[in-house]
Order: structure tokens, then C-alpha cells, then sequence
């Protein structure tokens, strides 16, 4: 069975180790995350404004694959609220991580 892809919005300033965890937590609840801000922040300068440019353009790209985007940290800053509009046009699900994990467990005791 193909898993569905879960773009993992968070702010420019996470740290990769937290960006992992979140990475993690979408994989083990059982869908493939997709973190431009991880994955894609290792081969683009981001002190190159276009390269910057390319960054966002790329991450909306990988965005509208995505069935679904995840919110995650306390924190929503303006580029994560440009994802969640972007998300929102294109009727995607948006939730948080604790609202996808809260899905799952409906899932798992059969509640639909």
C-alpha cells in the first residue's frame, strides 16, 4: 500500500535535529514526510537570495504533490503562513503533528 506524503511545515529557524524528530513522528505514524527545509537546505546557499528564492519555490512544488501539510511547532511565521494558505487554495488536509497523531489513534481503535 503507498503511504501518502505529509509536507512537514515549520519555521526556517528549527533546527535540523528538531526537524528530524518531526521527520520521524510522521514516518512512524505511518506517512512519508516531505521537509524541504531539511532536505533541501543541505545543497542551496541560503545566504544566496535567489538561491533562497528557489528554496520557497521548490518547497510549494513539493507542497502540491502532498495530500496533506503538518504544522508543526508553537510558533507560525510568515513563511509558514504563506505554506498553509498555499495548502488551504489547494484543499489540502492541514493539521497539526498532535492532530495527525490523534487521527491514528481514531484509526487504530476503528473510529471513523
Amino acid at each position: 500500500m503507498e503511504k501518502v506524503f505529509a509536507y512537514i511545515c515549520a519555521s526556517a529557524e528549527t533546527a535540523p535535529r528538531i526537524l528530524k524528530r518531526y521527520c520521524r513522528k510522521v514516518y512512524e505514524l505511518g506517512y512519508v514526510p516531505i521537509c524541504p527545509a531539511l532536505n533541501d537546505a543541505q545543497y542551496l546557499a541560503l545566504s544566496n537570495s535567489d538561491e533562497l528564492r528557489d528554496l520557497h519555490s521548490i518547497a510549494l512544488q513539493k507542497l502540491a504533490r502532498c495530500r496533506m501539510l503538518v504544522v508543526c511547532g508553537k510558533e507560525i511565521s510568515h513563511d509558514m503562513s504563506v505554506e498553509i494558505g498555499f495548502a488551504e487554495k489547494r484543499h489540502l488536509i492541514c493539521t497539526t503533528l498532535d492532530g495527525l497523531a490523534r487521527i491514528q489513534d481514531a484509526e487504530d481503535a476503528g473510529i471513523e
